[in-house]
């Protein structure tokens, strides 16, 4: 550290990690932690933030959200800062439906030239796979790991979308993946079974909101993830099965990840753990998400598989539209579009539902929001914790801040929210991202352009050792 840096320190209160709850100050200069040391530190700083009362977390970490419909990057990454989220990982791909044309390459260099621009907090990319990238996955794929993406999605259903892949296609897509260091993450859910039965039911006129999770059951959702993590033992190669909603499907990951065959990770969204099919019928299009809201049973189960580990991630799936896009809401729900918000609500909802509703420890939120992300998707520990050395990306929350969650959000472009009336405590009321405040007491100060595209790296487990 040269006489002229400054640094900046946040005293007094409590550093959570996924492993622990201490007194500590922390000292933060260059854009770095430069230090954590033991509560009450007689160390001086430029700028002395008092935390006392607080809990000081690393910054949240959205590992899902596609940037691709009611709102972009620009928006999105504004509401994420001024609510504790100071890294995303974005889905992009050559997808028409998203106002995307040409070949992959061209895609992601399109969104990482557009984020680095508009975005106020750091970026990483999943690239999205559809049914007509598989040919040049090979030759492609490898230039992408050179840019530094190193996560990629397939889907097993949507045929008629030409989004479905077969499994010979995935066993293609797991090798090259695999000897490319990098992770599969898959949209797991038997296509030919949603296809069948919304034919049957679009036949008998059963096209309201009320029948469409019959159309998606949990056994479509549960066997798509056994076909593939069968198919990933095979190939060794590292998957992320994300949103998950079925407890049938925890039954299915158990089992493999007790087997040993794999790397397997598992993700869930702040919806399936709150939300069930009711909100179809009080809320028609506006809750349609692929997989669908369930039963109260189910989300039970997903709580119980977070406290056991089972789980590794939590993450929003944000894809709103807004309500003139889902439009008619009640007539014809195999037409409306999927997604719906919840990058703006994802750490309160956890926070409230799981920490304060003693489901879930704060070191757990920690570890399922933070460090897991950052270490699944190549960004640890430079991302995902408090130490020496890593970004200094820190979020000072105030368990007793009282909140309302309004109906439409001023940051987005979306106008609804699927939690909207929904009151809690527990806020935060200071955001750093590399040691700039991105918000305080509830005032953004972060500016576009501010983010930054983070190129990933990860090693692959040998699932035998």
């Amino acid at each position: 550290m040269t006489a002229n840096t400054k640094t900046t320190a946040i005293k007094g209160g409590i550093l959570v990690s996924g492993r622990e709850m201490k007194r500590a100050d922390v000292f933060l200069s260059e854009g770095r932690i430069e230090g954590v040391e033991p509560g009450g530190s007689q160390r001086t700083a430029d700028t002395v933030i008092d935390a006392a009362g607080k809990y000081v977390l690393p910054g949240i970490i959205d590992a899902h959200i596609h940037p691709v419909y009611a709102d972009r990057i620009d928006t999105l990454s504004q509401a994420a800062a001024a609510e504790g989220i100071t890294t995303v990982i974005a889905y992009i791909g050559a997808v028409k439906a998203w106002g995307q044309s040409g070949d992959l390459m061209g895609a992601i260099q399109d969104f990482i030239e557009a984020a680095e621009k508009t975005s106020m907090i750091d970026f990483g990319v999943h690239c999205t796979l559809l049914q007509n990238d598989i040919k040049q996955a090979a030759a492609v794929i490898p230039q992408l790991v050179e840019k530094g993406v190193v996560s990629y999605k397939a889907f097993m259903a949507y045929a008629k979308r030409g989004m479905k892949l077969e499994d010979d296609q995935l066993l293609h897509l797991m090798e090259v993946i695999s000897a490319n260091r990098s992770i599969l993450a898959a949209h797991a859910e038997n296509g030919a079974i949603i296809d069948y039965l919304e034919n049957q039911f679009a036949a008998a006129g059963k096209q309201t909101p009320e029948h469409y999770v019959a159309t998606h059951p949990n056994l479509s959702e549960a066997e798509a993830i056994f076909r593939l993590l069968t198919l990933a033992s095979v190939t060794r190669c590292p998957i992320y099965i994300p949103h998950i909603s079925a407890r049938e499907s925890l039954d299915v990951v158990r089992w493999f990840k007790r087997r040993g065959a794999a790397e397997i990770y598992s993700e869930t969204c702040p919806h399936y753990l709150t939300l069930i099919e009711d909100e179809l019928k009080s809320k028609g299009a506006l809750a349609k998400m692929s997989p669908p809201l369930r039963t109260t049973d189910d989300v039970e189960k997903l709580w119980q598989a977070l406290q056991e580990g089972l789980i590794d991630v939590i993450a929003s799936d944000t894809a709103g539209h807004t309500q003139s896009a889902n439009e008619p809401l009640w007539d014809n729900i195999f037409s409306a579009p999927y997604g719906i918000p919840g990058i703006d609500t994802l750490f309160k909802i956890v926070y409230s539902e799981g920490v304060n509703q003693g489901r879930i420890t704060l070191p757990r939120l920690v570890e399922v929001l933070s460090e897991q992300p950052a270490k699944i998707f190549g960004l640890y520990p430079r991302k995902g914790v408090v130490a020496e050395g890593s970004d200094a990306d820190v979020v000072v929350l105030d368990p007793a801040m009282p909140y309302a969650i309004p109906a439409q959000n001023p940051l987005l472009n979306v106008d609804y929210s699927m939690f909207a009336g929904r009151t809690g405590l527990g806020a935060p009321i200071l955001v750093m991202q590399r040691g700039r405040v991105l918000m305080q007491k509830g005032n953004l100060q972060a500016q576009p352009g501010q983010g930054k595209y983070l190129h990933r790296t990860r090693q692959n487990r040998n699932p035998r050792q």
